[in-house]
């Protein structure tokens, strides 16, 4: 688990509906999901490290690293906005305490349904799964800027997730017989 964020708190806050108000507490950790997991998932262990190690440096502005700052700013930012936003949902309404898993009810407040927060999730989710694809195709078409794509190329970083860039494999879409 990383304690290097590649967005803030209030780049999501001001870029969602999310309300100011949530807790640090809260979404910290759903932003360390969306990046060590989700968004690894994309990149692969080697891209990944490589754009973690340009921010905790403070390298990603270099005029040498414009590529990776690209990548951060025009596709990262945006997915892991409504990646984030997915993880944070289930986090945000309920509580796991010594009687069990709770949620909480304000006199002034109506907690939606289990499935109108599904489809919140789900939402959010749809929104993130396509930034991703743009992300993947941006990868695609940029393989030669980034050689963390070949994990070859990792120095020294033990590589644990492929790209989904990298890889032959079906990235999603449809995939029924066109009429």
């Amino acid at each position: 688990m990383t304690n290097i964020l590649l967005i803030s708190e209030d780049t999501i806050k001001s870029c969602s509906n999310l309300n100011d108000n949530i807790w640090g507490k809260s979404l910290a950790p759903a932003i360390v999901v969306a990046q060590d997991i989700q968004l690894q998932k994309y990149l692969g262990s080697c891209l990944y490290k490589k754009i973690l190690e340009l921010v905790e440096t403070d390298e990603i502005g270099y005029e040498e690293n414009i590529h990776y700052k690209h990548l951060l700013d025009n596709y990262i930012t945006d997915f892991l906005i409504y990646q984030t936003i997915a993880n944070l949902i289930p986090e945000i309404s309920t509580k796991i305490v010594n009687l069990g898993v709770i949620y909480s009810q304000d006199e002034h407040t109506t907690n939606v349904s289990q499935a109108e927060r599904d489809l919140v999730v789900s939402h959010y989710q749809n929104i993130a799964d396509s930034y991703a694809k743009y992300l993947q195709l941006y990868l695609k078409g940029n393989r030669d800027k980034f050689k963390e794509l070949d994990c070859d190329c990792c120095d020294g970083i033990e590589p644990t997730l492929d790209s989904s860039a990298s890889t032959g494999l079906f990235l999603g879409g449809r995939r029924s017989k066109r009429l």
